[in-house]
């Protein structure tokens, strides 16, 4: 019986892997098409052209994504907003300008940047799942997440020590972005940090 569970979890693990390995390489042919959609084009065309992206870097692997999610290619008309859900969760960590790019086009906007603000507090607490994010406690006791998304400058190189500051006083610039939460099925703002100070 151990003998067979041992078998079966094995087997469970390998799928597992397999299936993580090719949506990654769906994400990045998604991500690298996606890049080479021109800005100009019409919003609606701008769409378009970045669903068929992620369609044709799918569809070399249909039958497992049929089998891992449930996701019918050959249905794309009704299935092809659980296929964008999927791979813009994944997009998001791979290629996020280009993510912005869509979610603000979709929404009709213009790719622009927005003003940079900034912030000071105190680190409560960083969570590195898909990405680094920092809560900072200002003076009133709010508390706001700040999510490393790209390049930050910094007075030193935090990709190895940015543990450390959970409990320390920060500077931070950010940007206000939104992007599509997939948990609450809509699009939300988040702080995107684009420089971080130490206060002390």
């Amino acid at each position: 019986m151990k003998h067979i569970l041992l078998i079966s979890f094995l087997v469970l693990t390998v799928s597992r892997g397999l299936a993580q390995e090719y949506i990654e390489i769906i994400t990045r042919k998604s991500c690298d098409c996606g890049e080479q959609v021109p800005d100009t084009l019409k919003s609606e065309q701008f769409n378009m052209r970045l669903g068929l992206c992620m369609i044709d870097a799918s569809m070399p692997y249909k039958k497992q994504i049929k089998k891992d999610f449930g996701i019918d290619l050959d249905k794309i008309d009704t299935e092809g907003v659980k296929l964008g859900r999927m791979l813009g969760v994944k997009m998001a960590s791979v290629c996020p300008n280009t993510l912005l790019k869509m979610t603000q086009r979709i929404k009709g906007q213009t790719a622009t940047t927005k003003a940079q603000q900034s912030s000071e507090g105190t680190v409560t607490k960083i969570e590195n799942d898909f990405f680094v994010v920092l809560s900072l406690k200002d003076e009133s006791g709010k508390i706001t997440k700040y999510y490393w998304l790209t390049f930050i400058e910094s007075a030193g190189d935090l990709t190895s020590s940015y543990s450390t500051l959970v409990g320390k006083t920060l500077h931070i610039d950010y940007e206000p972005q939104e992007f599509f939460d997939p948990k609450l099925q809509e699009y939300r703002q988040f702080f995107v940090v684009k420089r971080i100070i130490p206060m002390d």
